[in-house]
């Protein structure tokens, strides 16, 4: 395969005159894919299609696709102004190996390195604070430890965190909510006056999350994502339900090589029934006239928490 270069540019220019637009094949035995430079400067890769593609890629700031019509044959024009002559370059010689060595069809060749290209400029997803990774990381470890082996891949679609409803899991009959903390005592903040309120007709669980924070943590955000990615197989549905509320929550796997992805040991973990005393607002509670949010702290130290079988046998009814 012929590599574009600087000099194969070059060449161009020193050709191009102030009405011509200089063109001439990448390969000497191949028509189907020109090189040329325009009299404004521009330079374009222009590559031979048999049909009209049914959308072209969106423009980048440098970089534009077009459909022309030459010579009686359709054509992708790929073109950049010639001070993006580098990135262009690498674009050209990318679109070149996928057409000529992978064989691949020539506008799918376009549209996917563009889209490739589009990727690595795309701004870096904003990283998780250290109480949203907590926090996630208290949800995902239920999912997998608590959920999963009852309800399997149907957990996923239960869960309901990432879409902003007042609990962390939502069923048919039980709710069940997840508090993470890293601190040293059982005690958790409730940050909503109807968090530990079940609706009519359901139970509410709370399950309590114990983290330590250490450098030598084994288990992160990311390795619960494999986790629970392998547990899913090849639930394709459920996979993708699962991407999908792990962005909503901000997750993306370029914090796998970020020095801010935190690193956890698990201390304990417990779940209980809230109902009867459990330590929370009574349901008939009202706050004053313009108050418009609570915030209290409950400690679950002293409460007794539901066995491993009675769990189960809950969350079977979920």
């Amino acid at each position: 395969m012929a590599e574009v270069t600087a000099l194969r540019w070059e060449s161009l220019r020193q050709r191009r005159s102030p009405h011509d637009f200089i063109i001439e094949p990448v390969e000497a035995d191949f028509t189907d894919l020109q090189l040329a430079i325009d009299v404004d400067g521009r330079l374009h890769l222009l590559v031979a299609v048999t049909a009209d593609p049914p959308s072209l890629p969106p423009d980048l700031q440098s970089i534009e696709v077009r459909l022309v019509e030459e010579e009686g044959r359709t054509w992708l024009d790929v073109t950049a102004r010639s001070h993006h002559e580098d990135l262009f370059t690498m674009l050209v010689n990318k679109i070149l190996y996928a057409i000529l060595v992978d064989q691949r069809d020539p506008a799918t060749s376009v549209e996917a390195t563009i889209d490739e290209l589009r990727a690595a400029l795309r701004p870096v997803a904003q990283e998780l604070g250290v109480g949203e990774q907590v926090g996630l990381f208290g949800e995902l470890w239920v999912l997998s430890n608590i959920l999963f082996p009852s309800l399997g891949s149907r957990a996923c679609h239960l869960w309901s965190g990432p879409l902003g409803e007042r609990h962390d899991f939502v069923g048919g009959v039980v709710h069940i909510e997840v508090k993470t903390t890293t601190k040293a005592d059982e005690k958790h903040e409730i940050s909503r006056l109807d968090q530990l309120r079940a609706p009519p007709g359901r139970c509410l669980l709370l399950a309590s999350v114990q983290l330590e924070r250490s450098i030598a943590g084994i288990a992160t955000i990311a390795t619960l994502v494999d986790e629970i990615i392998a547990k899913l197989g090849m639930d394709g549905r459920a996979i993708d339900v699962f991407d999908a509320k792990l962005k909503n929550l901000g997750w993306h796997d370029g914090l796998r090589q970020t020095g801010s992805l935190l690193r956890f040991n698990l201390r304990d973990a417990h779940v209980f029934k809230v109902e009867g005393t459990f330590p929370r607002l009574p349901d008939d509670y009202v706050p004053p006239r313009g108050v418009t949010g609570i915030r209290y702290t409950i400690d679950v130290a002293a409460r007794s928490s539901l066995s491993a079988p009675e769990v189960e046998a809950i969350l079977q009814a979920m």
